[in-house]
């Protein structure tokens, strides 16, 4: 048997056709497959930004509410400093108001005494209890000679003395005390009236 040279020819060219066509197939299934891993990717990447939006939103709402508890824990810090200088102001001002009586027999005890010792004694606790107020920040309520203040001088009596203006604190019957702004013991005094 013997195959003619166009047989041949046309095998080969069957042949020749028959590889082509498989490249051909052969490319085509690495461009379905490289769409393939295309889409996937494609569909990877969205994925993967869906994924990182829903993080970066969950960061933004876990830092907004680390802001927010930040906030409270100063307003709560801010407010425990405010209770506690609040205390200890209430706290001295009881010390105070238990002194102040004392105080005050002092005073009327030096009127009494005659013994220069003894008034000297008595003098110098007076000057050991004011001192001990003014290092607490305790003052002593201004009142003679200075014009009448509701706020701080509780009016016990009125008297008239041309020589003076009107509303002049003529006289101070008991001593007025105060811590920076609160009125501990308003003055009692005696006021000039025109």
């Amino acid at each position: 048997m013997s195959i003619s040279k166009e047989e041949k020819r046309k095998h080969q060219e069957e042949n020749l056709n028959k590889k082509n066509l498989e490249k051909e197939s052969q490319n085509k299934n690495e461009e379905c497959s490289k769409t393939a891993e295309n889409s996937q990717v494609e569909q990877s990447d969205i994925d993967l930004k869906a994924e990182n939006d829903k993080n970066k939103a969950l960061a933004d709402e876990y830092l907004n509410l680390a802001k927010v508890i930040q906030a409270d824990f100063e307003n709560y810090r801010k407010r425990s400093l405010e209770q506690i200088e609040k205390a200890k102001i209430d706290g001295m001002v009881q010390v105070v108001e238990l002194m102040l009586p004392s105080l005050d027999a002092f005073k009327k005890a030096k009127e009494n005494i005659k013994d220069e010792n003894t008034l000297s004694g008595i003098n110098m606790l007076e000057k050991a209890i004011e001192s001990g107020f003014k290092k607490l920040g305790i003052e002593k309520i201004e009142a003679v000679g200075k014009p009448l203040d509701p706020n701080v001088h509780n009016v016990l009596a009125v008297a008239k003395d041309e020589q003076k203006e009107d509303g002049i604190i003529l006289e101070e019957f008991q001593a007025g005390y105060k811590l920076k702004n609160k009125v501990i013991r308003c003055s009692q005094v005696l006021v000039n009236k025109l």
